[in-house]
């Protein structure tokens, strides 16, 4: 439906457009909106197909043959990769699973890229969140065709190494080999964690604090290998070939050296989805500027989206490529605008205020999505940017520099130490920052319908800045009102709403109770508040208390929840029948003589209780036609009363 809906509008938008035999702006909506919907319909039905053709392979253990297509960052306890099952049966096409191998001896090498793997496993679904709103994993694997997952140990698989090399592991070998080399040469490993990060986005040694540090500075995107490092790297290769480009042979040469290098970089960095995509949109970005038709920019970043997508309709999905082009968008359109207001005579204030626009602009059109995605607002982001990425171009040439040095020797214990410092004064800017904690602004609510408004009246202000038709004004400021009339409308119906919880906490047993924009935890453990946040954010709750007093026995919700713990006592009112029987600790008690008495409508067993106990109880419950809500399968429990 929505691909015919699409076809329909952008075909008379169309129409319309050759009827004025002009440059119309409803037209461009309508085909961006039409393109979106298409790309978002196409890659759902892909997913959706490729999910339900490989759903037979869930059911039963065999031996599957895999073969290992990329290798995951690690933690303490797993290493992770993406393999490709290579189906028996001819007519199934391959597809891609999780494997998570379990630490045993350590001495073992790591499985490389290409190896082949013989495994007797059942492939099973990627763990759903257990608790409401948090990280998807599941969702976002299936974006990236990985529909299932396996966990293993070293001595239940057969493997077969490979004798080809891919460009995947030549560039994971190579990385290798660097870190090495910066080793050698003396730097310590929090040095040679920034310089990775911000050369070559590996961040597996980058410890917690600083990744926290560069978040709550606004910076983050400065880790995120991408637009930006491609941006600066295209500067110095204009820089460094410029004397060769008066010619138009020159600059031929150029330009085929230049997109050459940049995809260089693409695969030493590994060609990551974010680096694929900051290249190719830049390779075409630099033939426009070198072929002087700086006017098709917009048209060419289009294009460039329109060829990724094209090869792979699921990077619609994926945050940073909405990021990126949000960013590079805006930079596009606003920039020439903005930096022409202002201009200066001297050469510092002129680079300053380049800065600045180009800051400021990034910054607007990536706004909406940072809020949707991260419900913050890092205060200082601007002063941040504005402090850093002017000297971001000697950072990443001193990370550039030691990287090439320690390649062909050991770097000087001078030059060395003056790298360190370099880092060593960004890290402590950027903790002090990040310190200045009453300037971030956390859990921000912003729903789906307030980011939408918030998209258009981007586009609409940008119509204004081009068109100076206060028609555009008036619809920009409509929509900035209507998304007030959203924010209001919609928290007041979150504070009104009352909701039952029944959470999944491991070896824990959970419930709450949500009302009047309050969130109450009752259990007699400690948690970790970190888990609520997501729903304390998205359910606009303005407290999150925690209380340990916790019943037996609770009327809500227009009935009744009854609570069978190990304890053995309880006190059981002789009211209405109980409308939902929860079990929790592992009782040792005969549920069916439990279901007779208490004759409950609904039975909720939840992570305190074994799972033996949990599979009996399934099945007395399927034998009296009860409905049974395990929540370690199904996630929380939520009841609206």
């Amino acid at each position: 439906m929505i691909i015919v809906s699409s076809g329909v509008l952008l075909s008379l938008a169309f129409l319309y457009t050759k009827m004025q035999l002009a440059r119309s702006y409803l037209y461009m909506i309508v085909a961006a909106v039409s393109f979106i919907g298409l790309g978002f319909s196409i890659s759902g039905i892909h997913v959706l197909r490729q999910h339900s053709i490989h759903s037979d392979l869930f059911q039963e253990e065999s031996m599957l043959h895999l073969r290992i297509k990329k290798s995951l960052k690690p933690n303490p306890y797993t290493h992770n990769y993406i393999a490709e099952v290579i189906p028996q049966n001819p007519n199934i096409s391959s597809f891609s699973i999780l494997l998570t191998e379990f630490h045993g001896d350590s001495l073992l090498p790591h499985l490389r890229v290409n190896d082949k793997v013989f495994l007797p496993k059942k492939i099973e679904l990627v763990n759903a969140p257990k608790i409401p709103y948090q990280f998807n994993y599941r969702e976002f694997l299936k974006h990236q065709h990985v529909f299932g997952k396996i966990n293993f140990t070293r001595n239940e698989i057969v493997t077969i190494p490979t004798t080809t090399i891919s460009w995947t592991q030549a560039s994971v070998d190579l990385k290798h080999q660097i870190r090495d080399n910066l080793y050698q040469s003396g730097f310590q490993s929090k040095h040679i964690a920034f310089i990775e990060s911000l050369t070559l986005g590996k961040k597996d040694l980058l410890s917690k604090d600083t990744y926290q540090d560069f978040s709550k500075a606004g910076v983050l995107h400065i880790l995120a290998v991408s637009g930006l490092h491609v941006g600066l790297i295209l500067l110095i290769l204009l820089f460094f070939f410029q004397p060769i480009s008066k010619t138009r042979a020159g600059k031929i040469f150029s330009s085929i050296c230049i997109i050459g290098i940049l995809w260089g970089y693409a695969f030493l960095v590994g060609f990551t989805p974010s680096i694929v995509r900051a290249v190719t949109m830049f390779s075409f970005l630099s033939f426009a500027r070198i072929s002087k038709r700086d006017g098709s920019s917009l048209s060419l970043l289009f294009l460039s989206a329109v060829v990724l997508l094209v090869y792979n309709p699921c990077f619609v999905y994926q945050i940073g490529f909405q990021l990126s082009y949000a960013a590079v968008f805006s930079i596009v359109t606003l920039y020439p605008i903005l930096h022409k207001k202002i201009a200066f005579k001297y050469y510092l204030p002129k680079k300053a205020w380049s800065v600045f626009c180009i800051t400021l602009t990034a910054q607007l059109g990536v706004f909406p999505l940072s809020l949707y995605y991260f419900h913050q607002v890092p205060g200082l982001f601007l002063i941040s940017n504005l402090l850093l990425i002017p000297f971001l171009l000697l950072i990443l040439g001193t990370c550039i520099v030691s990287i090439i040095w320690s390649s062909i020797a050991i770097i000087p214990a001078v030059f060395k130490n003056v790298f360190e410092i370099i880092i060593e004064v960004v890290l402590k800017f950027l903790h002090f920052i990040a310190s200045q904690n009453k300037f971030i602004i956390e859990k921000v609510y912003f729903s789906p319908n307030m980011l939408v408004l918030s998209l258009i009246a981007l586009l609409l202000f940008i119509f204004f800045v081009y068109q100076k038709k206060w028609t555009y004004l008036w619809l920009f400021s409509g929509c900035l009102f209507l998304m007030e009339i959203t924010y209001v409308y919609e928290t007041d119906t979150l504070r009104k709403q009352k909701r039952f919880y029944v959470f999944h906490e491991h070896q824990k047993s959970v419930v709450g109770f949500q009302r009047d924009g309050q969130l109450t935890l009752i259990t007699s453990d400690s948690l970790r508040i970190k888990n609520y946040e997501g729903l304390q954010t998205q359910q606009h709750l303005k407290n999150l208390q925690i209380k340990n007093q916790k019943k037996n026995y609770y009327a809500v919700f227009g009935g009744s929840l009854f609570i069978i713990d190990s304890m053995g006592v309880y006190n059981v009112p002789e009211i209405a029948p109980i409308q939902y029987l929860m079990l929790v600790n592992s009782p040792k008690v005969n549920l069916e003589k439990v279901i007779n008495v208490l004759q409950p409508q609904q039975i909720i067993a939840d992570g305190s209780n074994y799972y033996t106990y949990i599979k009996r109880w399934r099945k007395t419950a399927l034998k009296n036609k009860i409905p049974f809500h395990h929540t370690g399968k199904k996630g929380t429990f939520v009841m609206d009363y």
